[in-house]
């Protein structure tokens, strides 16, 4: 007799339904927007993990499948991108069929990357104070300090009860080292006024035809200031046409904003990663460090036609807030 355990009902999932069938004869084309976002593999290990059922909101199916990486065909020099496509029945219902169209872009080692300017936006609120939070925040960020180059900034801004700038513009690796190691949580949390502040390091360090990156490090729960997630995301669209774009790490449970965190990094053209160990830190911030960061193709969209001769009805799987 196993009892279910509680769901901590504070951490927030954006809600969505299964895409519907749709009949090729009146709806042959279907268009959704690429994005590779891990987030929600990396949340469901920890809930089975834990011994607990995922809520079903947490589970985005082309997220959990994203999280691996395949053996495509590379992209030829003369074209940014390689398409693979596979088909076979669908396991669950053998009449069907499945279809997999895999989209590989152009590989790009990190040592190879354009210079790159990186904002660390670390929330150091008094929620961030546990164990798999703001230390692994710290762990993950260092770790990723130490893969950068000579012609690689980082600047340090963190966010509490007040706002400060903990590090200027530097490629000096003891000095962001050391910044990181000295942060401790404690206050509350404005999020916003903080965007400002990194926004404006971005700007002072900018790398013209280089990769110039906020990555924000937080449980997701801005619970000061603007709160509003159309109001943090409009700011995050306006930065992001003068060239800086978003990155977001999710970090820990309980009051955790996984629906905020994958919008805004949606609209700032970055990734949302969410982060539970150093494990999952070494695979995001390392082993694919110049997926993470360098973008070869910014607001990318897929559009499939069927055609009504040879198919009735189709139904895309997974993709669901990325329907166009």
């Amino acid at each position: 007799d196993t009892m279910a355990m509680p769901r901590d009902e504070r951490d927030k999932f954006e809600h969505f339904k299964d895409n519907p069938i749709k009949q090729v004869a009146t709806d042959p084309v279907s268009t959704f927007s690429l994005d590779v976002d891990t987030g929600s593999y990396a949340l469901v290990r920890q809930f089975i993990q834990q011994g607990r059922l995922p809520a079903a909101d947490a589970v985005r199916t082309e997220e959990l499948i994203n999280y691996f990486s395949y053996d495509y065909p590379k992209a030829m020099a003369e074209h940014p991108f390689a398409v693979e496509t596979e088909l076979s029945s669908a396991p669950w219902q053998p009449e069907h069929y499945l279809l997999r169209i895999g989209v590989q872009a152009q590989d790009i080692q990190a040592k190879d990357m354009p210079p790159a300017n990186l904002v660390f936006l670390v929330d150091v609120s008094g929620s961030m104070n546990e164990a798999n939070k703001l230390p692994l925040v710290i762990s993950s960020l260092q770790m990723l300090t130490q893969q950068l180059r000579p012609q690689d900034r980082v600047s340090l801004v963190v966010y509490a009860g007040r706002t400060e700038v903990v590090l200027e513009p530097t490629n000096n690796k003891a000095d962001i080292l050391a910044a990181l190691g000295r942060l401790q949580a404690g206050g509350s949390t404005a999020g916003t006024s903080a965007l400002d502040l990194a926004y404006k390091m971005a700007r002072k360090a900018y790398i013209k035809e280089g990769i110039n990156r906020i990555l924000l490090a937080t449980d997701g729960d801005f619970n000061v200031g603007i709160t509003s997630t159309e109001q943090i995301k409009d700011m995050v669209k306006r930065e992001r046409e003068t060239g800086i774009t978003l990155s977001t790490l999710g970090f820990g449970q309980g009051n955790f904003n996984d629906a905020m965190m994958e919008q805004i990094a949606n609209v700032g053209n970055g990734n949302y990663s969410y982060i539970d160990s150093l494990t999952e830190a070494r695979k995001v911030l390392i082993d694919e460090l110049s997926s993470t960061f360098n973008t070869v193709a910014k607001d990318v969209k897929v559009q499939i036609e069927f055609n009504p001769d040879w198919v009735s009805e189709y139904r895309l799987i997974g993709y669901e807030n990325r329907q166009l």
